[in-house]
């Protein structure tokens, strides 16, 4: 009876977590758990050197819906994170540089964009005097597509004054590293789309910029 409770006990203590494996190449360390993947390359970083890059994604369709549609919470992907970035780390030593993760997907972080945008005074301004955000841009093909552009300067100005990093923060500090914004891609600039507002119950004619889905990671100097 002791033995069955012990095991009934450590089968609640685990459930969630699914087996994780890890692969190593030389240049490549790649962590898997049903789902997700974590991945761990060198690139060279301009005027630093050699060092590490994180990646990290969920697998939409093994969670059971397409990316557009997909509601995950940064707060319960933590421990997913966490125990798959320490497997990593028991094979290796790493000086990570940056890491790779897309914010929409997770409520909480498309949430705050939403708020931090949208409750700016400074982008509301802009938002009223700006015009021609959305434009359609014909390719070399013939084909048309819709392009946004803004004021990126503005954009990441007011996001870097905000909250936004506090949760990768609170994640990396306990690994010697902070986190900060890499700006906004230089072109194809990316809004958080109408239909994940109105997924997440907000206003779909909100023009909320999406950051770039790369974040630096800097030591922390002891």
């Amino acid at each position: 009876m002791r033995r069955l409770l012990f095991f009934c006990l450590l089968l609640a203590a685990t459930q969630g977590f699914a087996q994780i494996t890890v692969d190593t190449t030389r240049a490549t360390v790649t962590v898997r758990e049903k789902g997700r993947t974590l991945t761990i390359f060198r690139s060279m970083v301009p005027g630093v050197g050699m060092r590490h890059q994180i990646t990290y994604q969920p697998v939409p369709n093994d969670f059971g819906d397409e990316p557009e549609t997909l509601k995950l919470n940064f707060s319960e992907e933590v421990p997913h994170i966490k125990a798959m970035l320490d497997a990593a780390l028991q094979k290796r030593q790493f000086v990570f540089s940056r890491i790779s993760i897309n914010p929409i997907p997770y409520t909480e972080l498309t949430n705050k964009l939403v708020a931090i945008y949208s409750n700016s005074p400074e982008w509301n301004a802009y938002l009223q005097k700006a015009t021609d955000l959305r434009t359609t841009v014909e390719l070399f093909d013939g084909s048309q597509v819709a392009e946004v552009q803004y004021d990126t300067k503005l954009a990441l100005s007011i996001l870097e004054k905000s909250d936004f990093l506090k949760e990768l923060n609170a994640f990396f500090a306990p690994y010697g590293y902070t986190v900060s914004l890499a700006g906004f891609p230089d072109d194809h600039l990316q809004t958080v789309s109408t239909d994940r507002l109105l997924l997440l119950g907000h206003n779909g004619n909100l023009f909320i910029p999406a950051p770039n889905f790369f974040f630096t990671l800097t030591k922390t100097k002891k």
